[in-house]
């Protein structure tokens, strides 16, 4: 009998090459050198429609709106406390959130084990991108609802590293915060649970922390579901709305997918390719395959909802950080060389690109000399010059409403469109303008006007006529505004009447009076 057989060989696993630091100096300098860059185009650019509206909604508290959550108008509103008509003040916090964004490119690259330079490349590749520059110039449900989404999968691949529960029960409360800014997070929340579901690592499903989080984001859709289920579901029927708009000034899902690509930018698109490519082939990213699958769905998703491009925003930060990091991995010694003679000048070029970008937009309106027909036009069209048009629309009401003898001037203003709306709430206590209401989009959810109010100076499109003197017991046109090259529902084609007499009560003539859609009259 052998007493002392020898132990069996114990297998060690290679020891692993120590994790790379993350470059936190430089990483904060360029996501600064690029927030700074890219801040410049908001200095000259006039307030668009939407920055309008969330200002004006942001003085009428509610636990949310029919088109969005309260952050953008609760933030729209401090803004504007500090910097009365400030629009480079009210797009700082959009600023700030691209800045966020550039951060976290470089963090997903650093939970891959990416090196530094992985890192920046990964940084460089968002804050050179369009969707930065789209990001940054205006305040907007999208500056912040990218990054937030962004947010939320870094904590997902940052978890699978580490398996820190508490990285789930954030997930929850960035999820939450994001809610209040749009209610699109739900969906991605879903093709994110999809992907892992079929790629994994579906241990993540059942861990507590998950579930705290889950409930943490449930909480915070209650308020927002009361109000919608007493407002008859508006946000429903907003989608509905947008997706016709998408198709009639976008080109519909065959124009979204190339748009989409295009807001990668050239180094951020090739990272994004590669990225792809790697989740599909590379051993080392089966952990986190999940992203293709969930890419791919959410890509679908928008295209076949008629989305907008920018829907898919939040998880090109994502892709950016893994195409940085991947693509060393599968070259060679040799390969890395040729990488980096051809990334640097891929990163000239871009920068090259976002540089003119930066330095010809806006075009001043002066050089406008077209007519916007269509959709398409409009939408062109402000991504060039801008919007203009709203000192003009508030000038002319206040000179129709100073006309009028002070006894007969009416109490309030009603606009057709919340655009209009907006501008005269917000330029309009520069000229003592009444109280401003509108039947449109979420600003009808504001309210009518007092049932004791009879008289309103009506601002609209010059076809709506008709329809105020079914309204009205009497209808006086006081004034037209027609800048031949100017923007229709804003300083084309308007009119400015004095309607007397409602014939139904403002609770009862308001519901008939609300519309969802935007009236540009084009």
């Amino acid at each position: 009998m052998v007493l002392n057989a020898a132990a069996p060989a114990v297998e060690l696993d290679e020891p692993s090459p120590p994790r790379p630091t993350f470059a936190t100096a430089w990483v904060l300098l360029l996501a600064a050198l690029c927030g700074t860059f890219l801040a410049v185009p908001t200095l000259r650019y006039d307030f668009f429609g939407d920055e309008l509206y969330f200002i004006a909604a942001g003085a009428h508290r509610s636990l949310t709106y029919a088109d969005q959550g309260v952050l953008i108008p609760l933030v729209a509103h401090l803004a504007d406390a500090v910097a009365p008509g400030s629009a480079p003040m009210l797009r700082l916090p959009a600023v700030l959130m691209t800045a966020a964004a550039v951060v976290i490119s470089a963090a997903v690259a650093y939970e891959l084990g990416g090196s530094r330079t992985a890192q920046l490349i990964a940084a460089a590749a968002y804050g050179i991108s369009p969707l930065a520059a789209t990001q940054a110039v205006q305040l907007s449900t999208f500056s912040f609802d990218a990054t937030l989404q962004a947010a939320i999968i870094w904590l997902l691949i940052r978890w699978i590293r580490t398996r820190d529960d508490r990285l789930l029960i954030a997930v929850g409360v960035v999820a939450a915060i994001d809610l209040q800014v749009k209610w699109f997070i739900p969906t991605i929340l879903l093709t994110l649970a999809a992907g892992i579901i079929v790629a994994g690592p579906r241990e993540l499903l059942w861990r507590r922390g998950l579930w705290i989080g889950a409930g943490i984001f449930a909480a915070s859709a209650l308020p927002g579901l009361w109000w919608q289920n007493q407002h008859g579901w508006p946000a429903l029927a907003m989608s509905k709305v947008i997706g016709a708009e998408q198709d009639a000034a976008g080109g519909g899902p065959l124009a979204c997918l190339p748009q989409m690509i295009g807001l990668a930018g050239l180094l951020g698109g090739l990272l994004a390719g590669w990225a792809f490519w790697s989740l599909a082939r590379e051993r080392w990213l089966r952990p986190y395959m999940f992203m293709l699958v969930s890419s791919g769905l959410l890509v679908a998703v928008v295209l076949f909802g008629h989305g907008r491009p920018y829907y898919t925003a939040g998880f090109l930060p994502v892709l950016f950080g893994i195409g940085a990091v991947a693509l060393p991995y599968y070259r060679g010694e040799r390969g890395n060389r040729v990488l980096r003679v051809v990334a640097l000048p891929v990163i000239g070029l871009s920068l090259v690109i976002i540089a003119a970008l930066v330095a010809a937009l806006p075009q001043p309106p002066s050089r406008v000399h077209t007519a916007i027909r269509t959709q398409a036009d409009f939408a062109m069209r402000t991504s060039i010059y801008g919007y203009s048009g709203w000192s003009e629309l508030t000038a002319e009401v206040a000179d129709a409403y100073r006309q009028l003898p002070e006894s007969e001037r009416p109490k309030a203003i009603v606009a057709q469109n919340y655009w209009q709306a907006a501008a005269l709430q917000n330029f309009g206590r520069d000229y003592g303008l009444p109280p401003v209401y509108s039947p449109n989009r979420g600003f009808g959810y504001f309210g009518p006007p007092p049932s004791d109010i009879g008289a309103v100076l009506y601002v609209g499109l010059d076809s709506t006529e008709p329809t105020l003197r079914r309204q009205f017991g009497n209808v006086q046109i006081l004034d037209h505004l027609d800048n031949p090259n100017g923007f229709p529902g804003v300083n084309t084609g308007i009119a400015i009447a004095i309607c007397r007499g409602p014939l139904h009560p403002w609770p009862e003539l308001w519901p008939d009076m609300m519309d969802l859609h935007l009236p540009l009259g084009i």
